[in-house]
């Protein structure tokens, strides 16, 4: 029987299993685990450290912002009762229709410090405001300037820009009805279905010279496409004609504030 092929270990001579047992010495010596491994390990070592270092820095950050925030909150709370106590203590210093400017500076003033109190009074104060009559009105021009200063300063206070038009609602509009002699049924149907769809109305108010048809009058060139919608809506619900072109512009000197649209009724007799 001749003896086996087996080439093992075992059955090599003792030099030359030692020069094997070199080899695969100088192989493990040379592999990536035994070279990287101690590199890798310093290296994950210093990543976790850093990260736990983030992580507390982060921690830090978030802490201090959220008792600045709080701070600043506790701040504006204080400010407010002060505002509203002022308001019912001192209304002068706030009524937008008989010292406009006056009223305006004192309202921007605390806006930055107090934004929620004196959206508050700047509503209250714009439902003060006259409606408009068809003449000129300097006193009415004057008042709805100065609300489009607080509006800007409260703005400011937010450090965010006045909202798009896109998201704003109904509730976000003061509107008026103007309406001629004969109109007055028409007037309070269009008063209800202001409120039905969610508007604030403060009243109807007749006047003596009307347009030919029916308008919504609109006073930011952002709001265009808001008054196009309402007049459309308007002329279904009365079964007026209204297409786009019935909503009209109303421009001024003076800068016009957001949220007031005018909604002016044609004669029945027309």
């Amino acid at each position: 029987m001749k003896p086996g092929n087996e080439n093992t270990d075992s059955q090599l001579p003792l030099e030359e299993r030692r020069v094997c047992l070199d080899e695969k010495r100088f192989l493990l010596d040379n592999s990536f685990a035994k070279k990287w491994l101690p590199t890798l390990v310093t290296l994950m070592a210093g990543f976790i450290a850093s990260m736990f270092s983030y992580v507390q820095q982060q921690s830090a950050i978030q802490t201090t912002e959220r008792a600045r925030i709080e701070a600043q909150a506790k701040e504006e709370r204080e400010w407010g009762f002060k505002v509203i106590e002022m308001y019912f203590s001192k209304s002068e210093l706030f009524d937008l229709t008989k010292n406009a400017e006056q009223a305006a500076l004192n309202l921007r003033v605390l806006a930055a410090v107090a934004p929620k109190a004196v959206q508050g009074v700047l509503n209250a104060e714009r439902s003060r405001i006259p409606p408009p009559s068809g003449n000129d009105d300097s006193n009415r021009l004057d008042s709805l300037a100065a609300v489009a200063g607080v509006q800007d300063a409260l703005a400011n206070a937010k450090q965010s820009p006045q909202p798009p038009t896109s998201s704003l609602k109904p509730s976000d509009f003061t509107i008026y009805v103007q309406y001629p002699s004969d109109g007055r049924d028409v007037a309070e149907k269009t008063r209800s279905l202001l409120l039905s769809f969610g508007y604030r109305v403060p009243g109807i108010e007749q006047v003596a010279k009307v347009p030919s048809r029916l308008q919504v009058r609109y006073y930011r060139p952002d709001q265009l496409t808001y008054a196009e919608k309402l007049a459309v809506e308007l002329g279904k619900s009365l079964s007026l004609p209204a297409g786009s072109d019935n909503a009209i512009l109303v421009t001024s000197s003076k800068q016009l504030p957001t949220g007031i649209l005018e909604v002016w009724l044609p004669s029945t007799s027309n």
